[in-house]
């Protein structure tokens, strides 16, 4: 099992590759464009795992929602090397990553994306995983009126946010469990900026 999951839906960008031997991840912290720094760091990772594209068995990808770019970076990328090398691509939805980390108590996890004015994008899961509420643009305010008050809240844009944000290793483990397809597809949930105001 060789699994290399990428994440690029929000400003700190990661890639992440998860072996029999463990997961290895490297977070992306630079001024440069994620289209410049994303392989480039699977080259790394890779290399320091000894390990060609050849070697890997699958790939995975955030397809958010969050950042359109990011968002278009990473599905793209992804579906790229699932063509090049013949492999499964597995999507996982950036929500469902926030909460990953937190599930298997005995509290619900609600995962929450700040897309600015007020507005977000969230999603309830329970401790288990299984989703309460599925991931959807919304209204911070309301959405957060609508959980329950044993909630654990993580990501952006909610009063005492613990600015958590997805990772690509959440991805990889995640991905052991779900099918892979032939081709990711975008999670936007909302039109980009400028399609709205194309609209207007």
């Amino acid at each position: 099992m060789n699994i290399l999951a990428l994440e690029t839906t929000d400003r700190v960008a990661s890639v992440a590759l998860l072996t029999d031997g463990g997961c290895f991840e490297k977070r992306i912290e630079s001024p440069l464009r994620h289209e410049e720094t994303v392989m480039p760091a699977v080259d790394q990772l890779l290399a320091e795992a000894g390990l060609a594209p050849a070697d890997l068995t699958a790939l995975a990808v955030d397809v958010g929602p969050g950042s359109f770019t990011g968002v278009r970076i990473g599905v793209c990328h992804g579906n790229a090397m699932a063509l090049a090398l013949g492999l499964p691509i597995v999507s996982v939805n950036a929500l469902a990553a926030l909460a990953y980390p937190l599930l298997g108590g005995d509290r619900p996890v609600a995962a929450v994306i700040d897309a600015r004015n007020g507005n977000g994008y969230g999603a309830l899961y329970a401790s288990n995983g299984a989703a309460l509420i599925p991931p959807c643009a919304m209204e911070i305010g309301p959405f957060l009126e609508r959980l329950p008050e044993n909630v654990i809240l993580t990501g952006t844009g909610f009063p005492g946010a613990d600015g958590a944000l997805p990772l690509a290793s959440s991805i990889a483990r995640m991905a052991v469990k779900r099918t892979g397809e032939r081709a990711a597809s975008p999670l936007y949930l909302r039109p980009s900026q400028a399609e709205r105001k194309q609209q207007a």
